[in-house]
């Protein structure tokens, strides 16, 4: 036994194991891991992590650590519920007044343009001289009527004679909206004849627009004498032919080159009326009539932006014309032109001339209407107005009933639909215009204080100058008496006019400073507040959106395992039934 005890030596003292603190350290190497947590655990120990606050309590947290003011006392431990109850009553009254106060900021801001008074002494020099146009009072000439009858009588096949004709053409009033009390068999009866003997190759029918502008006295015949800024210039080189709404007349400045200002620095023209040319004549009197209007506009006194005078012969006419600026500035452009209530220049460019005006644009809805309804343009329309010239036909006589008719129509204009007490026939029988607004820039020539005196001696301190030939001054050298002519001094009145300007009322950083300084005193609203509340929503929709997703899942886990399992069963029980089946012995010979 002792040398057992010897043989195996002294006894080895018991050692005890330290458990270390090391990160690294396991504490019970043999225990078995944790199991790991089924999906339906999973699912619950999340819900109960992320739903520790109910709906209820989040929004009684939200109310007492918002930043708003005083949201806190509705919820605040210790508070009655008649204290809770009045504050709840002041909340709602300041949410109602911060509504009310808001929409009408908002109304306010609607009205985007406002117009001010950029400059009260802008130099009348830099201002263009308007387009002057010159319409004589005698619509036809009486001696190019008496050619076009003869005219016509040689081309007769019934070979009647140029008084004939001369008497019916007395018709052609009816272009100019005078009425000559002539019968209508007589005016389709000439209609025919001119059907039949005053139609060009390549026209299918009378074509009046040409034949008009012949017989209208030519700008040779009524400007006698011209001078501009106290020096005479040759009038056919800066006067031409145009179109308005008085027929064919003379046009000075349609480019807007001159700028001259005062009595002596404007334009003074000497115009002749001659009593044996008159064959139709608007006002039973000799004269003239001036339109003013902005340069490439159309001079239609109808469709606004035009200023008229009409002058007498005999008489020297001082016209002092003060001119209004108003200019939108550029930054306007992004606001729709319903909103800002007008259009710049070079919006809506079809059908204007690459230029948008009001006066055009109201012009061109006319010329619609009438094209709608009686199928024909007068002549005195631009035919681009209703998109070109093919397949267009020019009013004849025989439109001139349907055209009588719609007057009434055509001579009212609207541009917007207002309910007004006792209008409610003439506001549905007038022409309706929505799409025409004012123009966002335009000069508006405006002629105050016009003036008038007998003319004695016109030529006294003026020389002619008449296709390039100056001649002497004095009445004789034109052997025109005084009472056929007319002297006029078209001038710009003052040396320094007012300068408007449309701007942007409230830009968007105004808007938004005074919709925040009218939550910030009426219901203590802040820009951090705001967005805690958004937070608030964001954090709700998050965790109903989780929820429901995960009770979908929850519904997928329970029965996909039943199915599962019903297959497998339904598997097995196929192939025991396959294996219980007899087996069939085949036996060789």
């Amino acid at each position: 036994m002792k040398a057992n005890a010897e043989r195996v030596g002294p006894a080895v003292p018991s050692k005890r194991l330290v458990v270390g603190r090391a990160a690294w350290w396991i504490a019970k190497p043999r225990a078995r891991p944790p199991a790991p947590l089924t999906l339906m655990a999973a699912i619950r120990e999340e819900e109960s992590a992320a739903r520790k606050l109910s709906f209820a309590d989040a929004v009684k947290d939200l109310l007492q650590n918002l930043s708003f003011h005083c949201y806190g006392k509705l919820v605040e431990h210790g508070r009655g519920i008649q204290e809770r109850f009045f504050w709840l009553i002041c909340h709602i009254t300041a949410l109602t007044m911060l509504i009310a106060f808001v929409w009408g900021t908002y109304k306010d801001a609607a009205d985007e343009l406002v117009t001010t008074l950029y400059d009260p002494l802008y130099a009348v020099s830099k201002v263009p001289l308007p387009a002057v146009t010159i319409c004589s009072q005698n619509r036809l000439s009486r001696r190019a009527v008496w050619r076009y009858a003869q005219e016509l009588s040689s081309k007769d096949p019934r070979k009647r004679n140029a008084t004939y004709f001369y008497t019916e053409l007395r018709a052609f009033s009816l272009y100019y909206g005078i009425d000559e009390n002539i019968d209508d068999e007589r005016i389709l009866r000439l209609q025919s004849l001119l059907d039949q003997l005053d139609t060009r190759p390549h026209d299918l029918f009378f074509n009046p627009k040409e034949r008009l502008r012949i017989l209208t006295p030519k700008c040779s015949d009524i400007l006698i004498s011209c001078r501009l800024g106290g020096r005479p210039f040759d009038c056919m080189q800066e006067f031409q032919q145009t179109l308005s709404s008085f027929g064919f007349c003379c046009t000075f400045n349609s480019n807007g080159r001159y700028h001259f200002f005062g009595v002596d620095m404007g334009l003074t023209l000497t115009l002749r009326a001659a009593v044996d040319d008159r064959f139709i004549n608007k006002n039973d009197q000799d004269g003239f009539a001036i339109a003013l209007n902005e340069i490439h506009n159309y001079p239609d006194p109808q469709s606004g932006g035009v200023t008229v005078r009409y002058l007498k012969t005999g008489r020297s006419t001082y016209l002092p014309v003060r001119p209004q600026i108003l200019e939108t500035l550029q930054e306007a452009r992004r606001i729709r032109p319903a909103v800002r209530k007008c259009r710049f220049w070079d919006e809506m460019p079809h059908n204007f001339t690459r230029r948008y005006t009001f006066s055009k644009c109201i012009s061109a809805c006319r010329a619609h209407s009438i094209y709608s309804l009686c199928q024909c343009l007068p002549f005195q329309l631009p035919m681009h107005y209703i998109g070109g010239a093919t397949g267009r036909l020019f009013c004849t006589l025989q439109h001139m009933q349907c055209l009588r008719h719609y007057t009434f129509k055509w001579m009212n204009v609207i541009t917007s639909r207002d309910y007004v007490p006792g209008l409610e026939h003439e506001m549905e029988d007038a022409l309706y215009c929505p799409h025409c607004l004012p123009s966002c820039s335009e000069i508006r020539y405006n002629v105050r204080g016009a003036g008038a005196l007998t003319l004695r001696n016109p030529f006294g301190n003026m020389t002619n100058v008449h296709d390039g030939n100056i001649s002497s001054p004095g009445n004789n050298n034109y052997g025109h008496d005084s009472s056929e002519l007319a002297v006029v001094r078209i001038y710009f009145a003052e040396t320094h006019i007012q300068y408007f300007r449309q701007i942007i009322k409230n830009d968007w950083y105004e808007i938004f400073s005074t919709i925040g300084n009218i939550c910030g005193i009426i219901a203590g609203f802040s820009l951090i507040g705001i967005c805690e509340l958004l937070f608030f929503v964001a954090k709700q929709l998050w965790h109903a959106y989780k929820a429901e997703r995960k009770s979908e899942l929850f519904h997928t886990h329970c029965h996909t395992p039943r199915r599962s399992r019903a297959r497998t069963r339904a598997n097995g029980r196929a192939k025991a039934t396959q294996q219980r089946q007899p087996m069939e012995l085949l036996i060789l010979p």
